[in-house]
């Protein structure tokens, strides 16, 4: 079998990351894959030599096509098996009109059983197929010593953040349920790393809130980095942190917390979005969920205009549980013994997300095509 995967692989993004991840799980299991990239960006972005080698082979004599990229821009060929990874981040996606284009395919990907509610929700008939995205984790155990360090977080337990500086991921509410958890004497640390460049606006932002808040004079000051980091220093800095927390109204699929998991560290996130299918070990209460209520998609407007409208709905974290939450987990994980048992059980965890494992689900259901 010969595999076509179309993607923003190129990009930098965690759209263009997934993409890199399911062609790396691709090939790690003996799957013919040809890569083609497409973009939104003027200047491609540092990505993996062996899908530098990947893409020199031909397209001719393909199987099977696999356009991971946004909806409207699928297109049928009757040469291939077409298969759409798609992305739902809110209950449904009718206002975009994507659901004429995912109907055009044979077969649609997604990466949890909350994104496969929604495909459907919207008005997708053809088949829905939940398969994980992948992960590199032999990586983790070597960066997490090699990179750079910050100081401010070492003999401090930490709380950490990893994503866009957008209103989808609702760091409002991680930065109130902090200050309400903890006070500034205590030394917990709340670290966010996000893709806004702007320190001194994130800062102001932050400031902001804290303002709003009224329960004291001065508060603790945020961990803040702002725009892209090395890789090596990307994950030697994630693994200064002790809990990772999730505050998002919506996510397909949060990379980021996989790597957390990589490195030993359980997360706290919201209830009802696609995490609860990654982080399943909330059962045996290492990662923690945090009730939340459907409320209309509002302040979106960096996505495309008929997207994240008021006519769909995402998840809005309880800020008072969150805050109880992350109280019980800084008590709980500054016990050692309860911090080591805890790691070893995330990081057993993230081997279900390797390429070889996610690679063999994607090989299975290629077979069956």
């Amino acid at each position: 079998m010969k595999v076509l995967y179309i993607g923003h692989y190129r990009d930098g993004t965690g759209w263009g990351n997934a993409a890199l991840n399911n062609i790396l799980s691709l090939d790690a299991v003996g799957i013919d894959v040809v890569p083609r990239a497409i973009t939104y960006e003027q200047k491609d972005k540092t990505y993996p030599d062996r899908i530098k080698q990947l893409e020199q082979k031909s397209n001719e004599n393909c199987d099977v096509v696999i356009q991971h990229t946004l909806p409207s821009n699928y297109v049928y060929n009757s040469s291939y098996k077409n298969i759409g990874v798609l992305t739902c981040e809110t209950s449904n996606f009718k206002s975009t009109g994507w659901q004429h284009y995912c109907n055009l395919m044979d077969e649609l990907w997604v990466s949890s059983e909350v994104a496969k509610k929604q495909t459907l929700d919207s008005g997708v008939t053809k088949p829905v197929r939940v398969i994980p995205y992948g992960l590199d984790i032999s990586k983790y155990s070597s960066f997490k010593t090699n990179g750079q360090k910050i100081a401010e977080l070492e003999n401090n337990f930490t709380f950490g953040f990893v994503g866009e500086f957008i209103e989808r991921k609702n760091i409002k509410a991680l930065v109130q349920a902090f200050h309400l958890a903890f006070d500034p004497r205590e030394p917990v640390n709340l670290f966010i790393k996000t893709s806004k460049k702007d320190l001194d606006h994130v800062q102001g932002y932050f400031k902001h809130i804290k303002n709003g808040m009224k329960i004291r004079k001065n508060y603790k000051e945020e961990v803040v980095i702002c725009g892209i980091m090395p890789e090596e220093d990307y994950i030697s800095v994630l693994s200064q942190i002790d809990c990772f927390v999730i505050p998002s109204r919506g996510e397909a699929c949060c990379i980021p917390s996989l790597e957390a998991m990589a490195l030993g560290v359980p997360s706290i996130y919201t209830m009802d979005i696609g995490v609860d299918h990654l982080l399943n070990l909330s059962k045996i209460n290492v990662n923690q969920s945090v009730r939340s209520y459907p409320v209309p998609c509002f302040g979106a407007i960096e996505t495309l205009p008929n997207l994240d409208t008021s006519e769909s709905s995402w998840q809005d974290i309880d800020v008072n549980q969150l805050s109880k939450v992350m109280r019980y987990m800084y008590s709980n994980l500054s016990d050692p013994d309860n911090k080591q048992r805890i790691g070893s059980m995330c990081i057993k965890e993230s081997q279900k997300y390797s390429y070889i494992e996610v690679g063999n689900i994607m090989k299975e259901a290629l077979n069956d095509c």
